[in-house]
């Protein structure tokens, strides 16, 4: 407002003033975009959480029926994410009303986890176990999920907890965080609610560290 008087009284101030206004912009823009790269900061996924953390109409395992089998095969994802909930036969523990949280693998990350083999060399209860290591009880959305600044502990469903850094890299069973996985927020699949949870998509497969 201040600024404004002055360039409305002062004429002749006009030519000089908005020079400078413009080169203290592009000094500030310049910087916060600087520190924007540096660092994923949580204002954002917080921003698009409080959107999201209504409920949607589908279920968990509806979500994945419905990317599993799109139309357009370009767009298909989660085919073998249901594949494998199929295998372990838990895609009813997704259709039901209890409240999950998964972190869902793209198809290129179980392709990578799988390489040459296949869900069939594993016994149903061990595709099941690392299933169970990508979901947590109840609905987190982003805000609950990555943290501002110390890495965030998730229990998982099979017990070993996995870690949450603010870069929303994912870390498994330990704190060194030298990241297993990241959820695919700069695609913006993250936060994607469902009637009875939460799905955040992830680009590699979480295995538990086993002694």
């Amino acid at each position: 407002m201040y600024i404004y008087l002055i360039i409305k009284n002062l004429n002749v101030m006009k030519n000089l003033i908005k020079p400078l206004l413009l080169v203290a912009v592009m000094v500030f823009a310049s910087c916060e975009k600087e520190s924007m790269s540096e660092e994923l900061t949580t204002a954002d996924l917080s921003a698009k959480a409080s959107v999201a953390a209504q409920k949607g109409d589908a279920t968990i395992a509806g979500i994945v029926v419905s990317f599993a089998t799109a139309e357009n095969v370009e767009a298909r994802q989660f085919t073998l994410l249901l594949a494998a909930l199929k295998y372990a036969e838990i895609t009813s523990l997704f259709a039901g009303s209890d409240q999950y949280t998964v972190f869902a693998p793209t198809d290129a990350a179980f392709q990578s986890f799988l390489g040459d083999k296949s869900l069939t060399d594993f016994t149903p209860e061990q595709v099941a176990a690392v299933l169970s290591y990508h979901v947590t009880n109840g609905r987190r959305f982003s805000n609950s999920v990555v943290p501002k600044n110390s890495p965030r502990k998730i229990k998982t469903l099979l017990g070993p907890s996995i870690y949450v850094n603010s870069l929303a890299k994912i870390d498994t069973n330990d704190e060194d965080l030298e990241a297993t996985a990241s959820i695919l927020v700069a695609e913006e699949l993250f936060d994607i609610p469902a009637s009875n949870g939460v799905i955040h998509v992830i680009d590699e497969v979480l295995v538990p560290v086993t002694d």
